[in-house]
């Protein structure tokens, strides 16, 4: 058993050792059938932040809306084949990218650091965007870093709820983690020292997709978590980080963890 957590372990690294980012986009929504947009959105400190908003179709729509906060790795292209399949039952998406990954304005960004503090601001500049456009409640999807950035975001710019995949309790374990498996230091931001005082902020309801097999954000941390807000839900799926949308599939891609949100959704607000 231990064996195996190593290597889902050392499997996991490849996905979020530290900052990684790509320009080059290996999707794009045009090749979709959803009515989108492209916009660039400004940060508070200046930054441009490539952005893709789509529609759910007028037939299917449910009125609700998320912004995904992806992790440390590619850029919102990686992520828009599971989108669509969002999108596709009835809810708005919002991708952007952080700034230093893909079209979003460049920034200097160091390898071997987990994650920046930059990230959050710019989650909390499309956020706040999100929440003048829609009159829906304003939920965040964030994977694996992106949910360190989803934590801090909420501490400055608030939204309605939050569908964490991956999620991680805090960076200094995670890179405590990390460091076991890798031969270089990883580095964090300085507002890192602050992240735990954040999290016991987060008073939101938060939907937790775990894998069973997760040696870095496992069940039993989020199960740590949960009870900060009497609505939250921790979902298990047979599998290792950021393995659930392909985990639950069933008649189409990601069927099982899309049924889960809507669950979560209409359970937590739904009168």
């Amino acid at each position: 058993m231990k064996y195996l957590l190593c290597l889902f372990t050392l499997l996991i690294v490849n996905l979020v050792g530290a900052v990684n980012p790509i320009k080059e986009y290996v999707d794009d929504p045009v090749n979709s059938n959803f009515k989108y947009e492209e916009v660039r959105i400004k940060t508070p400190d200046g930054y441009a932040l490539n952005t893709w908003i789509l529609y759910a179709k007028e037939e299917k729509k449910l009125n609700r809306t998320l912004v995904l906060a992806y992790g440390d790795t590619g850029n919102m292209s990686y992520w828009l084949r599971q989108v669509i399949e969002v999108v596709n039952q009835g809810y708005h998406v919002v991708l952007f990218d952080y700034r230093g990954f893909g079209e979003s304005d460049a920034f200097p960004l160091e390898e071997d650091q987990l994650y920046y503090d930059e990230f959050a601001t710019d989650l909390q500049a499309v956020v706040a965007y999100t929440k003048n456009k829609f009159q829906t409640k304003i939920g965040v999807w964030a994977l694996s870093t992106g949910t360190l950035a989803a934590v801090l975001a909420y501490d400055v710019e608030p939204y309605d709820y939050l569908i964490a995949d991956g999620f991680m309790v805090s960076p200094k374990a995670i890179v405590a983690k990390l460091d076991g498996f890798l031969e270089k230091e990883i580095k964090l931001p300085e507002q890192a020292r602050d992240y735990d005082k954040a999290l016991t902020r987060l008073s939101i309801p938060v939907l937790f997709f775990a894998g069973d097999r997760d040696g870095l954000t496992t069940v039993h941390e989020s199960n740590r978590v949960k009870p900060l807000n009497v609505k939250s839900q921790v979902v298990i799926f047979k599998g290792g980080h950021l393995q659930g949308f392909q985990a639950m599939t069933n008649t189409y891609h990601g069927q099982g963890y899309i049924e889960a949100i809507n669950s979560f959704y209409d359970k937590t607000f739904e009168k």
